[in-house]
Formats: structure tokens, sequence, C-alpha cells
């Protein structure tokens, strides 16, 4: 069937805003659907879980444009190399090391709050909260001083306007500048770190390139992956979170009083606004995708935050309910298979020190302001989020 319509008008405002209704749809009408760019996009959840695990689909084959450099990190790469990456990486994100981790990031939320008690309750949890507190357990992890937090945080989001499809060419060339101040950024870094050594993962992958299990530009551009994620995605969670409550003082309350619950509570806020809405794949031989082939050589876009809200697998899908069982269905907001998210462990543990925190603290939060966002096609993001703890 040939579809005339752009179902997925990606640099619409209101598709930006919300784009569930949009997700609906093609998971009803189109589950595999050629979008007017050319690539293939998939919806349903039973689809994007069995191609995001599919070692047949490359990234290591993409063409990433002006982000190609991130070719040198495990999200562009293909076994062996992204096994090799992981390798080096996955030490730093054990459940022992989690626990230390989580202790500086409590230290850093403890600090935060400390000022709001202080003052007059107000906080605009966006920047003052949820980044500072993510990009300084991110710092710490490196084994640096927390320093350029909003420059950082600046520059991965001109970055990210890239990794979708919907970018145009004012962006690409932001993103170009990006990644160009980073390379320079942890360049600088990596100096002063040969030059005052210690035990941070930098220090780590430093002694992988000097051992040569790593390049140059594998360091410097898995650093900047580092600090991407480790505030980007984190800190969307923890906004969408906070938020949630203002709404919903049964969610402040339910975290406060049923520790069970809190995993739950955390896969939902997940689930229901999942920070990156797609992975991107390049098939490598002819796939079949329900009544669709799809032929070697083409993208696929696995629309994980349309899977996370399909009803096949996740009833009313659209209302948060954090007491759904774990049987009904894995959300897939972290991916899943070999780049399914190496810090998933963190980022859930860092959230929960933050909540955890608010609700030992206070009796309730509520808005203080209307929120903003800049969302795109492919990230969401709150850039304000004041509000008021009692």
């Amino acid at each position: 069937m040939t579809v005339t319509e752009d179902l997925l008008p990606f640099r619409d405002p209101g598709f930006r805003a919300d784009p569930y209704p949009y997700y609906a749809r093609l998971r009803e009408e189109h589950p595999v659907y050629r979008h007017p760019l050319g690539l293939y996009v998939v919806s349903r959840y039973e689809d994007v879980a069995r191609l995001i695990r599919n070692p047949t689909l490359s990234v290591q084959r993409l063409d990433f444009g002006v982000a190609d450099p991130l070719h040198h990190t495990m999200l562009g790469k293909d076994a062996p190399d992204h096994t090799r990456l992981r390798r080096i990486t996955n030490r730093w994100f054990t459940p022992k090391a989690v626990e230390e981790w989580s202790k500086v990031m409590r230290a850093s939320v403890e600090a935060v709050l400390d000022e709001v008690e202080q003052g007059d309750g107000t906080l605009d949890v966006a920047d003052g909260l949820a980044l500072k507190c993510t990009f300084d357990s991110i710092c710490h992890i490196f084994g640096i001083e927390p320093s350029d937090m909003l420059a950082v945080q600046r520059k991965t989001y001109e970055i990210g306007l890239s990794l979708g499809p919907g970018g145009d060419d004012q962006e690409a060339r932001g993103s170009a500048e990006a990644l160009e101040w980073f390379a320079g950024h942890i360049r600088g870094l990596l100096a002063d770190k040969r030059a005052h050594p210690g035990e941070g993962m930098i220090d780590a992958f430093i002694a992988a390139q000097d051992e040569g299990r790593m390049t140059e530009d594998e360091v410097i551009y898995t650093i900047f992956l580092f600090f991407a994620v480790g505030h980007l995605d984190v800190k969307h969670l923890i906004n969408h979170g906070i938020w949630l409550m203002t709404q919903r003082p049964d969610l402040f309350a339910a975290y406060r009083d049923e520790p069970e619950a809190r995993p739950g509570i955390i896969n939902e806020i997940l689930r229901i606004d999942t920070p990156e809405s797609m992975v991107v794949r390049l098939t490598t031989q002819d796939i079949v995708i329900g009544d669709t082939t799809v032929p070697a050589g083409e993208v696929l876009a696995l629309l994980i935050a349309s899977a996370n809200r399909d009803p096949a697998v996740f009833a009313e899908p659209d209302t948060f309910d954090h007491t759904r069982p774990a049987a009904a269905g894995q959300h897939l907001a972290f991916g899943s298979g070999m780049h399914g998210c190496a810090g998933q462990v963190l980022a859930r543990a860092e959230a929960d020190v933050v909540f955890s925190s608010l609700v030992n603290r206070f009796s309730g939060v509520e808005s203080a302001g209307e929120p903003a966002y800049a969302h795109t096609e492919f990230l969401r993001t709150v850039t304000h989020l004041p509000v008021r703890f009692r």
C-alpha cells in the first residue's frame, strides 16, 4: 500500500511535543513504514524487540554524517570491536562500582537539597538538580573535577540534533562544531591526566591506549559518549519523574511509603516517556518484518518509544501504572542485545538516589511555574522545571 502523506513529520512542533498519537497510527496502520526520507520505520513492540537483538543488523556500516566520529565508540561499532570496547568499560559499572558511584551522587543531591531547605524551597530542578548531580557523578567516575557543565550539556544537545533523521544543514553544522569543541576539550583533559594521573575511567582509557587496546580516537570519543549518556538520558529520567510527582501526589507517597514499588516506578517513568525515541540499524541481508521484505543495505529506524506504548504488550499504554506486572512486557528504553545501555544500572541507581532523597526530606513537591522543553524527533529534553518542595 502506497502512503502519500508523511506520517512522521519529524520537524513539526506538534509531532516533537507529542509524537505518541503518530506512533499509535503507525502501529495500527503501517507497522513497517517507508518514510519519505528513505528509511524503514518499525513501530510495534514485537518487531522492535526482535530486531534490536538481531546480530545481522549493523551500526558500523551506517552513515553517521557529521557525527561520523561516533564510529570510534561502542555506539558505532559491530562485533568484534564493540565487544573489545565493551570489555574495557564494563568494570566501571559492576554492582560494587555502582554502589560507590551512588554514594557520590547522594552527596551531591544532599548538598543541593541543603540549599533548597535553607532557601524558600523552590528550585529549577532541570539544571539545578538533575543536571548538576549527574554531571558531578560522571566527572567523579572519570576522575576529574566538574567543570564546563553548561557547555558540555549544550554541545551534547547540539550533537544530538544530527543523530535523528530530521536534522537540517544548519543543525549539521552545529553538530560538527560541537564535536570539534568536544575533541579539543577532551584532549585537554587527557593532557592534564597524563601530567596528573589518578585512578578514574579516563586513566584506565589512557592505559588501554598505551597498551594498544584502544586508539586515540576511541579514547577521545568514548569519553564524549560517557559525557553524553552520563547526563543526557538520566537527566530526563529524573526531570520527568519529578514532574510526574508534581502531577501525581500519590506517586510521591508511593515512592516514600512503598520501597518495594520503587523499581517499578522508575521503569514506568522510562517506559511512558522514553528519553531516546529510536535506534537506527542497517540491514546486511534481506529481512522479513511482518508482511514487508526489507532488502539488504536499507536503514531501519526502530521506534523504541512506540514499542514502549504498544497496547499489545502494555495494557492502557498511555496511562502511568507502576503496578504493571513485570511479565506484562519489558520496556526497551535502554535498548537490548549487544548495544543495550552499558550504564543502565547506574542510571536507575542515580534516579533512585534523587527520588528517595526527595521523599525522605519533604512531604511533597508541586509546580512553581511552567516547564519548558526542547524535544526533537530523537531526544526528549526538559530545559526548565521550576518546583517547590514542601
